[in-house]
């Protein structure tokens, strides 16, 4: 497991009930949907007898740019989006959290509703986050997509990683754009800059080789973040893992190609 910095929970009821450190926010009302265990606003839609889906976000958004794939899976499986700590309509925290107090939330969420088995998908930064949670919790995570998935070591520095992420624009629909530079906004640059270097430290390609399931690794075929080199080499390091383009898709491949998504995450492992 990833080592945590110095102010990381560590002790298992830490864990179990991350909104007790998470969820210390500077006054105002709850907003509505929080969820008390984890401290976050979860969108839970579909039968709550289907097969259950969670669909995490990257850094700087939020759930809203899921709401296409979700409405495809909620025909047959119940899907939860949570908003990560500080992003979209949850509270900012007390402190900035690490990907492994995101990956306790992500696991708040489902223990809170009594789920005991789900398919997680993640995108960029929430890439990290699934990869996490499995490893925190291989007997309730029992597979993990990873689209778009970051830091691509061919572009270690947040300059690059930006540079990559404004060629990407070029690649995306209007609406997805929109939708993107608008979450941007609603979290603001200390927010974003604050949890940022969190992302850089996470050993992502150490998670992926010890990954206990089975991982899916997408990205769009002019995905300018995520390279098709990285791509094959985390499906080359996780033990069981099958690697896949999007064909003509961005880094947001799950926004601009919900049903071919959708598909594959109905797909029984590999």
């Amino acid at each position: 497991m990833p080592s945590s910095p110095p102010d990381t929970p560590t002790r298992d009821g830490d864990r179990r009930h991350p909104g007790r450190l998470l969820a210390r926010t500077v006054g105002g009302a709850p907003p509505r949907g929080l969820d008390p265990a984890a401290g976050v606003v979860v969108t839970d839609v579909g039968r709550t007898d289907d097969p259950v889906v969670v669909l995490v976000h990257g850094i700087g958004v939020s759930e809203r740019y899921y709401r296409g794939l979700a409405r495809e899976l909620a025909t047959d499986r119940r899907v939860l989006v949570p908003d990560l700590p500080g992003f979209g309509r949850s509270p900012r925290p007390a402190r900035v959290p690490a990907v492994e107090d995101l990956a306790d939330v992500v696991l708040a969420v489902l223990r809170h509703r009594g789920i005991e088995r789900a398919t997680l998908v993640g995108h960029s930064m929430g890439a990290q986050v699934v990869a996490e949670a499995m490893l925190r919790a291989p007997e309730v995570v029992e597979r993990v997509l990873l689209i778009g998935a970051v830091v691509d070591p061919e572009a270690p520095s947040v300059l690059r990683q930006a540079l990559r992420l404004a060629r990407d624009g070029l690649h995306e629909p209007l609406r997805v754009n929109a939708v993107v530079a608008s979450d941007y906004l609603r979290t603001g640059p200390s927010w974003y800059s604050a949890v940022l270097p969190h992302m850089f430290a996470y050993d992502t390609a150490g998670a992926v080789a010890r990954l206990p399931g089975p991982a899916l690794i997408v990205r769009g075929e002019r995905d300018p973040v995520s390279s098709r080199a990285w791509a094959r080499r985390l499906g080359a390091l996780a033990p069981r893992a099958d690697v896949r383009e999007v064909p003509g898709a961005g880094h947001v491949a799950m926004a601009s190609h919900a049903p071919l998504l959708a598909r594959w995450v109905r797909e029984a492992p590999c």
